[in-house]
């Protein structure tokens, strides 16, 4: 892979090719199929049960605009497990993470809004005392085409810890 910038330390954008994510590749396969021939899927075409394979490492946002603000609805449980908390019906700027925290996730977000494309990237994350881990994300939108209202987020945490024995194989 070559040298990459990285934006405050956290963030790299990738193209799709750099992306070796199984789980993103799966979920990416899926959007494909759902939007068809369009830019982007509505969020009502995007039915929970059909992602159940993703829904661990998988968030649901709303994107507004006039000003632009990002609500999290939904935040996979291993994303939970893995960050330390749960953001799940919560406003990006509610979060408590710090400005460059969230002026990092909004810029992703941000990306997304202008592309009307998926966005993939690395993001360094600590965990169990190590500062840096590394792992891949990808954010699909979904909206009428125009306008993204929505984005699947899937961030790769498998490679950071192994999920728990608890959770369903094959996931």
């Amino acid at each position: 892979m070559p040298e990459r910038a990285w934006i405050e330390g956290q963030i790299c954008f990738l193209e799709r090719h750099e992306i070796t994510s199984k789980l993103i590749a799966g979920l990416e396969g899926h959007w494909t199929k759902v939007r068809g021939d369009r830019a982007m899927p509505r969020r009502d075409e995007i039915d929970p049960v059909e992602l159940v394979q993703w829904l661990p490492y998988l968030s649901i946002t709303e994107l507004h605009y006039d000003p632009f603000r990002v609500r999290y609805r939904v935040v996979g449980t291993e994303v939970v497990r893995i960050v330390g908390e749960d953001f799940s019906h919560r406003w990006l700027d509610e979060t408590g993470w710090g400005e460059a925290s969230m002026a990092l996730n909004s810029l992703l977000y941000k990306r997304v809004a202008e592309r009307r494309a998926p966005v993939f990237g690395l993001s360094v994350l600590p965990w169990q005392g190590k500062p840096e881990h590394v792992f891949q994300w990808a954010l699909f939108p979904l909206g009428d085409g125009k306008t993204v209202t929505h984005c699947l987020s899937l961030d790769d945490l498998s490679l950071i810890e192994p999920r728990s024995w608890l959770l369903p194989l094959g996931m």
